[in-house]
């Protein structure tokens, strides 16, 4: 048999105790000092940089040349201190720094870096620290402590903000983008203390910002605040997943906000600053742009701020040489301070309508004569037929405020003369204002056109005050999210909130503004001089126009003055009107106005009286093979004459068969 051999173990690396290896014991020790090290890198961070000063002057002091190498890095780091301190950077549209250092932190840096490596540089070229009598070790120590005390302040001074940060961010994870909040899965960022509460951005985890603002109510209640007290608008140039949001402790737009005087309107760009956002940002209103005036529609309930705001621009206009028309057919109630302060001035909705005619006079005196001007263009040229307007080059803009429009839009004809300005009347400097209680349907008249002029006098300037219905605010600014009716009629300390609303103009924003307060209109009004029309202008308008000053003196004693005999009719048609008779192009435009009317009319009023009942203008233009703008333009020329009636919207008949019943296939085709 093979024999056995028994070989011991012996443990050469165990300890005298017997117990576990000191190997493994020593590693342990060093991974736990290194975790301690760790976790408390931030507060300890001055003395291990002292540390680790004094190792690396003790290394590089046993070459002869390591001094040059503490040289190097001390100013290698100095370099990267001065970048860190003055540099921001991008990829594409990403940043890759938010923000730059503050002063102090970068002077604390600074001085660090350099004092700390000249320290290193001093002991590397003297023989390393040198305990005893050596002023390094002196030297080490006061620089750890004095860069340590500024290190351990900024880093208490740095923590102080934030519980109430953190509280704003913690009621918002709790009970807005909780699982059953309004907006679940949210979160906000960018939180900034301000004078009046807070805002911050809402990033949805999905939909876009307008969810966020229909969602506007519901959050002031998961946040337990007042509707009024918070504002949520889109975020503009960020992404459409983010919305700003403002918490008011105190509404900042409850203070008056006095009006600073006519200088508002800057005369390069045409824009005027009429308000504030609830930021502080100005809130612009538009007189003009480069391709012409601006048309407005102003609403609001009473007492929304409608009438201060249109002292503010009045006055604006009337001391920056633009001619001011107004009509106000509350019997000169609304804007009593203007009445002998503007080029003209109306009291009544009949004289609104005569107003009307005249302005139509002037948009085409001015277009004959624009369409042969001759200009110099921006490149140099000398070119003839301007298809623009530019102000006081050679006639001053022309301004039309009709207040409580609706009043004149019921009239007869009044809905198709203000289509036809709102349409055509920019390019020849004529602008128009609409103001109104609200945007409903019937503010507008029941005439066919009434939706379009609707639609093209929101596009230009919108002015939204309290409204008193929830069922327009989406019809007065078609695509934005907000609700004027909701705004409140008293602010907290009981009073009014008159100029409070929203403007669709220049800045485009869906934010809360409040318009500025003119305490004192009839300053404005009183001071200066009246502008008005240029001489060729004056020359093409009947006697509404020539005779309003005897009729505003009739008015002023007492008297009931009565609007001339021509006061409605139709003046563009007029050659003599129109433009000199030396104007090839007005002579053409008049020639055809006056062909016109002869065979459509005629031929119009004959099928009408033939026909023996009423019947839409579609079913007109269809059997006398007539064009529907024609045949729309007939029936107002011949309906000024008496000789044709409108039963209803769309529906037309000769006056003798006006009672008769309208035919079943009219009413279809009624436009």
């Amino acid at each position: 048999m093979p024999e056995t051999i028994t070989v011991d173990k012996v443990n050469t690396t165990s300890d005298s105790k017997g117990g576990r290896p000191s190997k493994k014991r020593s590693t342990k020790g060093a991974r736990r000092a290194m975790r301690v090290a760790y976790r408390t890198r931030r507060g300890m961070a001055p003395i291990y940089a002292t540390a680790a000063q004094a190792v690396a002057g003790s290394v590089l002091a046993v070459p002869d040349d390591g001094w040059k190498t503490a040289l190097a890095v001390t100013a290698a780091g100095a370099a990267t201190t001065v970048a860190w301190g003055r540099w921001e950077g991008r990829v594409g549209k990403r940043r890759l720094r938010k923000r730059l250092p503050a002063r102090a932190d970068f002077i604390a840096a600074a001085s660090a870096v350099t004092t700390g490596g000249s320290l290193v540089t001093a002991m590397a070229a003297t023989g390393g620290l040198q305990p005893g009598d050596s002023p390094y070790p002196a030297l080490l120590a006061a620089w750890g402590i004095g860069h340590g005390i500024y290190w351990w302040r900024r880093g208490k001074k740095t923590a102080g903000p934030a519980p109430s940060l953190s509280k704003q961010l913690q009621e918002w994870q709790d009970n807005v983008a909780s699982a059953d909040g309004s907006l679940a899965g949210s979160r906000l960022v960018d939180v900034v203390t301000t004078d009046y509460g807070w805002t911050a951005v809402i990033v949805l985890r999905k939909g876009n910002w307008r969810r966020a603002v229909s969602a506007a109510n519901d959050i002031a209640g998961d946040l337990d605040i007042p509707e009024e007290m918070l504002q949520i608008e889109k975020a503009a140039g960020k992404s459409a997943r983010r919305a700003i949001i403002a918490v008011f402790d105190r509404n900042p737009l409850q203070d008056i906000l006095d009006f600073p005087g006519p200088q508002i309107l800057n005369t390069k760009t045409g824009q005027a600053q009429v308000g504030i956002f609830y930021d502080g940002d100005p809130a612009h209103y538009a007189f003009w742009k480069p391709s012409g005036p601006v048309h407005s529609v102003v609403y609001g309930a009473t007492d929304g701020g409608k009438s201060r705001f249109l002292d503010m621009l009045l006055g604006t206009e009337r001391h920056n040489g633009i001619v001011s028309w107004v009509c106000d057919p509350q019997g000169g109630q609304s804007l009593p301070r203007w009445r002998e302060a503007v080029d003209w001035y109306e009291d009544t909705a009949q004289g609104g309508l005569a107003m009307l005619h005249e302005v139509r006079k002037i948009m085409y005196e001015r277009s004959a004569r624009y369409s042969m001007m001759e200009f110099i263009d921006h490149k140099g040229r000398q070119l003839r037929g301007r298809d623009h307007f530019v102000v006081n080059d050679p006639d001053p803009l022309i301004s039309v405020t009709i207040d409580e429009a609706h009043r004149v839009l019921n009239l007869t004809g009044a809905p198709e003369l203000v289509l036809e300005l709102i349409q055509m009347a920019r390019k020849c400097g004529i602008k128009m204002r609409l103001v109104f209680q609200g945007p409903k349907a019937n503010m507008y008249g029941s005439a066919p056109e009434s939706t379009d002029i609707r639609e093209q006098a929101q596009s230009g300037n919108t002015i939204m005050f309290r409204t008193a219905s929830s069922l327009t605010d989406s019809i007065g600014l078609p695509g934005w999210d907000i609700n004027p009716s909701q705004l409140p009629m008293y602010w907290p300390n009981k009073t009014s909130t008159a100029g409070l609303g929203y403007i669709k103009g220049p800045d485009n924003r869906q934010a809360m503004m409040r318009a500025f307060f003119d305490r004192d209109p009839a300053h404005w009004a009183t001071t200066g001089t009246t502008p008005t029309i240029e001489a060729s202008a004056a020359a093409c308008t009947g006697k509404a126009y020539t005779e309003r000053l005897d009729r505003l003196a009739a008015r002023l004693r007492g008297e009931t003055p009565v609007l001339p005999d021509d006061a409605f009719e139709a003046g563009s048609t007029d050659p003599a009107r129109l433009a000199p008779s030396t104007d090839p192009i007005a002579q053409a435009a008049a020639a055809i106005e006056a062909e016109a009317p002869a065979g459509t009319d005629d031929k119009v009023a004959a099928f009408l009286a033939q026909r023996g009942r009423p019947v839409g203008r579609n079913t007109i233009a269809q059997e006398t093979r007539l064009t529907v703008g024609a045949v729309k333009s007939a029936l107002t020329r011949l309906k000024s004459k008496g000789l044709v009636v409108d039963v209803e919207r769309g529906i037309w008949a000769h006056p003798d068969h006006a009672e008769s019943p309208a035919e079943t296939a009219g009413l279809d085709q009624a436009a």
